[in-house]
Order: C-alpha cells, then structure tokens, then sequence
C-alpha cells in the first residue's frame, strides 16, 4: 500500500504557499520587454512561472509513502518434565505421572500440528538440563523413561526463553509435576517466571501431573537434620539430636536407632527411640546420648525403620561423624566474680579442641553461704588442672583447700592468678594451697585495712612482660631473638600483685618479670604436681589489641605446662575440611598443614595428599602453599566415602606424621525423595504472567489452549519506506539542475533577445 503525502517547511503548508505567493506577485512588476513580442513575452513568463512551481514544490517537500506488512514470526517454547519423580503415581488410576504426560501431548497432537504451521515450535525435555525434541506431525519424540536425577525449574526456564531474545514469544508452556529437586539451583524459579513477564510480556501456563502433598499418597519418613561432626572426649557424655520429618503416619510409633560404626567396619547399636507426631508434615526432635569408651573415629547412623507404603526410603538414614579424642584436659576454674580476666581466658582454653573448662563463679555478696560446697568436684579425679581467679580462701574453706593441695600433691596443676583477693589479699597465708605456691606471702597483706587495698601490696601500671629465661609456656616465636620481639609488642600488664619473694624451693623459676625485675609468673612443684603464680589479670587487653593468637597460645602452653604436656617436639599433621557431607556434583575445599605442639606451622615441611574413593581407588591430589597452609579443592560426583590422607616429610625426608579426613558424597535419591506433586509452586510460576493471559491449567485442557492459540490471528509486522523531494545526492541534484536550468534558460534568452 502506497500512497502521497508531503512534509511542508516549518511544517505548514501556509508558509509554503506565503513565499510562493509573494513571489508570484513579483510577477504583476511587468518586466521591460522593448519591442519583444508576445510570444517572447510569454516565454519569459512561462519560464518564471516554472522557476516558481520548482521553489513551491521544493518548500512542499513531497513524500511517497509504501507500507508493507509481512507476517511476524513467532516462537512458542514448550518443556516437558523427563525427570525420575515422574515415575511416581499420577492420580490417574494406574498411570504414572510420566504416562499421563504422555497420553495429554498425544491427546493434543493434531492442535500441536496445526499450531506448528503458524509458530515456530521449540520443544524440550528438561530435568536440570535441556534436551531438543523432536517433533513430527504433532508428535513429540519423548525418551522411553524419565531418568533424570535432579529438576531445576529456575534454571532450565531461563535457558529455554534466553536463545529467544529480540523475537515475539508466544507462550511458554511448562509441564511436569512441579517439584524443584536440584542440590544447588543456579537460577531462582520465580525469578525465571518473572523475566518471561518483563522480556517477553508473553503468558506461562503450566500443567501439572501428581497429586498434591495428599497423605494417602505421600507417606514419608525422612531425617533431614543431623549435625555433621561431633567431637567429645573419651567417657565423656555425648548427646546427638535430630529432625525427623514425618508424613502419612501421623500419631503412630515410629522406630528409629542409632549406630556406632568403628574403623573396622563393626557396628554396634548405641540407642533406639520410637518417636510419633502429631500433625501431618511435622518434624519431630529425637535425642539420644552416649559416653565413648575408646578414642577413634566412628561413624554414627542415624534410621528410620522404614514403613508400609513408603515409596522412598534413602531417605530415611543419615550419617555423621564421631571423633573421640584420647586424654582431653579438663580444667576447673573457680573466680570471685565475672570479669574480662575470666572470660577471654575461658575463651583462650575452650579454643583448643583437647580442652575443656568448667567454671565455677563464687559470688562476694553470698558470703554467709561461705565456704562453698564442692563436692567431689576435686576429689574425683575427673580435673587435671585447677585455675584459683580473684577469690578468697574463706569462700573455699578448709577442707577444700585441703583437697585441693592433696590433688596438687598428687600430680594435678594448679594456677593462681591476680587479682584484689589473690594471694596475700585473699587469705591464703598459712593455708595448704600457700604453702604449694612458689612465692612467699608477706604476713601483712591478709590485715584489715579498713577496707581499702594498700598500694604497697600492688604494682602500678603499665608493666610490660620480660621473659626470664627461655620456657615452653613463654615460647610465643619460634626462636629466642623474635620471642623476644613478640613480647615487647604485647600490651603491658594494667597493674599487678607484688610477690613479697620467690620461694627458694627445687623447681623454682621466674618465667616473666618487669623491666625493674619483679617477678610476675612464677613456676614450681609441690609433691608431683607443678604450680603457678601470676600476678597479672589483664592479659585480656592482648586480644583486644590484635594478639588473640598470642593470648591463645600462652594460656594454652600453660595449661601443657602444668599437666606435664608441654613437649614442643612432638610434631602433628593437620586435614580440613569446612564439613563432612555434600551433595553430588559439590566442590569440596581442602585445607592441611603441619605444626608443632607449640601451634608453629612448620613452612618447610613437604606434604603429600592423596584422595581414596568410594571403590578404594587413590588419587594424588594436588594443593598449594598459601602462607602456612596448603589449600585446594576437587569436585566430587559419586555417592560414597571418600578419604583425603596426608603425609608430612622434613627437608632431609623424616616423617612428621599423617593425618587423614574422611567425608560422604549422599547417595539419597532426590528426585524420589517427596513423592508429593507442587502445583502451588506452577500456579504460582504462571501467575507472574497472568496480565499477558498465563495460568495454571489441568491436562484435560491442553488441547484446548494449543487449539486457541493456533486459532488466533497472525500479527503482521508493517515496515515502512518513504521517497522525499530532495532526501538522496540524486535528487537533490536533478532539482538542482532544473531550477538552475530555468534561470540558465532565462538569462540565455533575455541576452540574445538583447535585453541585456
């Protein structure tokens, strides 16, 4: 369709016929023509006239217009679940979901047919990936069974409408039964929904297969939380606790049992509980506790018995690992009162993995109470070590004090630190635990004061720590000279009590004192067991000025010290991993290293990492130095158990040690793992689009909507091109050279008529 317009200057055509007019009025201004004749005279006119239409129709501008429509092509996506889950029943008599697919698209395959002649068919089978299918006469080639292992709606979504950007999507339809079983999506699925709204303002509408979360047909038992790792010492108590999602058998007793599985593969049953919900699709909490006898690693599995009419029952059981740790240290700190003292050496020990601290908090204002009761508490044996904070003798009384030195005497360690009732302030003259200190207590400082602490009895701050003499609890660098620099960084003591005089005793040594030679730690022994005295209680400020590896690692030594532990030389190799169980087709992060007891990490150590899979296969694996760690990572697919074993060698070839990691790849069937179908989650895809006409519909109408779709009318696409006096070189010469051709013309004529 073609038709004539004009695009007039200072779009009017009023303007356009103004200039024309004035100069069509020059015109009545008779030129002098002498003796010419009329015809002459109307030769001049006639080419004047000329000159002005030329002008006219150049200021009108004329414009061709041709319109032609053609067609627009469109695409019409549609996906077809071919995932496990829909081997599942589908409600419909025997049918699986799979085959009530199946007879839906064959019932829809003449609309299909119809509807392909008209749109461009983008036909895919999907699970977390997309496979074309091919399509014949309406009839889609399908697989002859659903295999896929995982459904990621949001990803395959996305990926089916990405190839169909710039083009007009028709509809996006989506079948399947809506469950989303993907370990680790890569794209949202209502994110996906929405960029089919705002890309391509074309309607989704989805058809699901399987009934939806109905009891009598999803019946389901499933432990879905487990702690991945459990670490205890041996006879200590240890309790494990775990969700049981529970569907289908409600208010019924549910066995479950605990397993103990050793190195050597030997299982033992260490628990069994019977739990019962309440309501349908509830979590129910088991517990059970255990005290390890052995050191070791273990495995603890944790099962459901499964149940009748269960269709899926990997899930059912989930593992976990035990490591039972041979000797932990048990300390038993006893304080007059919560301060920072207290706290970040409580959070100093408890940061090693083979300690463990109980607190005990004496209250000042509760001394009619006093002396407290202990119990056995120091005669049980179960502590190895004592800490004695800012709390007076009176608290503990004579038979405790008592104990406690007879403990000491017998090889338990005992460490008093400063504080306003240490010491002399707190009474311990002339008591059993003063006589097992290493320092001498001045008889004056138990006197009453009034209340008010005497200076005498203090040292005032700042105090920076020197060491004394090279020891394992005062070891913070890894040779003497940079021992000496860590020390000199550390913030100094706030204030500290003054020790009248160090006992003059075998043993005896000053670890740390002032730059003026005030002995701040003292070491000893009374009977079998070591002592010590430390007159600071601010060390706190180390980590709060950046030195928490420093405050960690002197408290630690320590408490090595005082156990007899404090071997510097005993090497040991380190594997990490950030958990213990992952999901097929995950990548697993490695870290290992090798350090000394001190927790120096040892840089010229060669490390050597092997990966032992689920058929026993060994495979190096390779990592690399960062800092004083080796890192890496592999990718794991295989269900099973997986080791990663290291092996450390000093420089001249001597073994350090080796360490060993175990982890499980889950063999759970994800896809089988909710026999339920979601068609909340596909009405709720298909509602992003419901302005452009998406919805949610049941199969019987599938034929129906590719039948309205194929009736609806081809959109055309109008593309437009336009000729304008002037637009091209060409034409704007050729009107050129007609109007110069006039005047030309014109002024040719007046000379040879001699009018000029």
């Amino acid at each position: 369709m073609s038709r004539l317009g004009a695009e007039p200057i200072f779009d009017s055509y009023w303007a356009a016929l103004a200039i024309s007019g004035v100069l069509a009025l020059l015109l009545l201004l008779r030129p002098q023509f002498g003796l010419l004749t009329r015809a002459r005279q109307a030769t001049f006119l006639a080419l004047r006239l000329g000159v002005i239409g030329l002008l006219l129709l150049g200021l009108i501008r004329p414009t061709w217009i041709t319109t032609v429509r053609t067609p627009r092509t469109s695409v019409l996506v549609m996906l077809v679940d071919a995932s496990r889950s829909m081997q599942l029943p589908s409600g419909q008599g025997s049918l699986s979901r799979w085959q009530a697919q199946g007879e839906a698209l064959d019932r829809s395959r003449a609309a299909l047919a119809a509807l392909a002649d008209k749109v461009e068919l983008r036909t895919y089978a999907y699970d977390s990936r997309l496979t074309p299918l091919a399509v014949s006469g309406g009839r889609l080639t399908l697989p002859e069974q659903p295999l896929g292992e995982e459904t990621d709606l949001g990803t395959i979504l996305s990926a089916a409408i990405q190839p169909e950007q710039g083009k007009r999507l028709a509809a996006v339809l989506l079948s399947g039964d809506g469950q989303q079983n993907a370990f680790e999506p890569q794209v949202e699925t209502q994110d996906a929904a929405r960029k089919v709204r705002d890309d391509f303002a074309a309607p989704l509408y989805t058809v699901t297969f399987g009934p939806a979360g109905d009891a009598a047909q999803s019946r389901d038992v499933a432990i879905e939380r487990l702690d991945e790792q459990f670490t205890v010492f041996v006879k200590n108590e240890l309790v494990v606790r775990a969700l049981v999602r529970v569907r289908g058998y409600v208010k019924q007793d549910l066995p479950t049992t605990l397993t103990l599985e050793d190195s050597q593969g030997r299982r033992e049953v260490i628990g069994r509980r019977a739990i019962r919900s309440q309501q349908d699709g509830e979590q129910v909490e088991v517990e059970f506790t255990y005290t390890p006898q052995k050191p070791g690693r273990y495995r603890l599995v944790l099962a459901a018995e499964p149940q009748p009419g269960e269709l899926v029952v990997k899930n059912n059981r989930l593992d976990a690992y035990l490591t039972v740790l041979e000797g932990g240290l048990r300390i038993l700190y006893l304080d007059g009162e919560k301060r920072f003292e207290q706290k970040f050496l409580r959070r100093a020990i408890n940061a090693s993995p083979d300690m463990e601290l109980d607190e005990r908090i004496v209250d000042r204002r509760s001394q009619a109470q006093w002396p407290i009761d202990l119990g056995t508490e120091i005669t049980s044996g179960k502590y190895d070590a004592f800490i004695l904070g800012d709390l007076d003798a009176k608290a503990l009384g004579p038979a405790n004090l008592k104990a406690l030195a007879e403990a000491v005497a017998k090889g338990k360690g005992l460490l008093m630190i400063g504080g306003l009732a240490s010491f002399g302030r707190g009474h311990y003259l002339n008591t059993p635990i003063g006589q097992a200190l290493p320092i001498v207590i001045d008889p004056l400082e138990g006197a009453d004061f009034g209340g008010k602490e005497p200076d005498e009895f203090f040292l005032p701050g700042p105090i920076p720590l020197v060491p004394a003499e090279p020891h394992p609890i005062t070891r913070l660098a890894a040779d003497n000279e940079q021992n000496l620099e860590v020390w000199k960084k550390l913030p100094p003591l706030s204030w500290a009590n003054k020790f009248a005089r160090v006992r003059e005793a075998p043993g005896v040594s000053i670890l740390l004192e002032s730059p003026d030679q005030r002995a701040l730690l003292v070491s000893g022994e009374f009977g079998s067991g070591r002592v010590l005295a430390f007159a600071g209680e601010s060390t706190y400020l180390w980590p709060l000025h950046d030195f928490e590896k420093e405050h960690k690692r002197f408290w630690r030594q320590a408490i090595l010290w005082l156990v007899r532990r404090d071997d510097l030389n005993r090497d040991e190799v380190w594997v990490k991993l950030p958990q213990r169980r992952f999901n097929p087709g995950s990548r697993v992060q490695v870290s290992a290293g090798a350090r000394n007891a001190a927790g120096d990490s040892l840089p010229d150590a060669k490390l050597e990492t092997v990966l032992v899979d689920p058929a026993g296969q060994r495979t190096p694996l390779r990592l690399s130095l960062d800092k004083d760690q080796w890192v890496g990572g592999l990718n794991v697919a295989e269900p099973g158990d997986y080791v990663i074993e290291a092996t450390a060698t000093s420089a001249d070839g001597k073994t350090l040690g080796t360490a060993r990691a175990e982890f499980l790849v889950f063999d759970r069937d994800l896809e089988l793992s909710n026999p339920a179908a979601d068609p909340e989650l596909m009405a709720s895809l298909a509602a992003w689009t419901k302005e452009d006409g998406g919805r949610a519909l049941p199969a019987e109408e599938l034929p129906a909507l590719l039948e309205k779709l194929a009736a609806e009318p081809p959109e055309y696409e109008e593309r437009q091109t336009r000729w304008k006096l002037a637009s091209t070189a060409a034409d704007a010469w050729l009107y050129f050279l007609a109007l110069t051709a006039l005047l030309s013309v014109e002024w040719w004529l007046r000379k040879k008529w001699g009018l000029v």
